[in-house]
């Protein structure tokens, strides 16, 4: 791997911490400051799609009103891909957070993120959480795991 690649690699993989870090302060800023303004985002929850920071921002906003308390995000299985001014990193994630009696609930998605070289550092113009669901019943598989896990 060359020196640049194994540098661009490096550098996802620490805004992939840092979005983990950003999302448990709920530090909407840190969060959104990782997004390119013409961001497409399919999420596991609310409308069929994101377009633009404002959107996303809004429906993360919404996110944190709706779970209380202090939650969880974390990401397993982080591959990364650099080609270029292009790179692409998909994931396992494992999040949660407190249900209105203080109970913790949790659920694994699916995640991915394509990322565009915007001013000498990284944007993500691409993300796409989902969750697995039973295509007999319609309904999402809250309790799938980690595979191996």
């Amino acid at each position: 791997m060359n020196e640049q690649k194994h540098h661009d690699e490096a550098r996802i993989r620490q805004l992939h911490e840092e979005f983990e870090r950003a999302i448990a302060a709920k530090d909407l800023d840190r969060i959104l400051a990782q997004y390119a303004d013409e961001l497409v985002a399919f999420d596991a929850v609310g409308p069929l799609q994101f377009k633009g920071v404002a959107e996303y921002r809004a429906h993360w906003q919404r996110c944190f009103e709706f779970c209380q308390g202090e939650g969880f995000f974390e990401t397993h299985e982080l591959h990364v891909e650099v080609g270029g001014e292009l790179a692409y990193s998909r994931m396992l994630n494992h999040c949660g957070g407190p249900n209105a009696e203080g109970q913790m609930q949790s659920a694994w998605m699916r995640g991915s993120r394509v990322w565009a070289r915007r001013d000498g550092d990284w944007k993500v113009i691409h993300e796409h959480f989902s969750m697995p669901f039973d295509m007999q019943t319609g309904q999402v598989c809250m309790d799938a795991e980690q595979p191996g896990g």
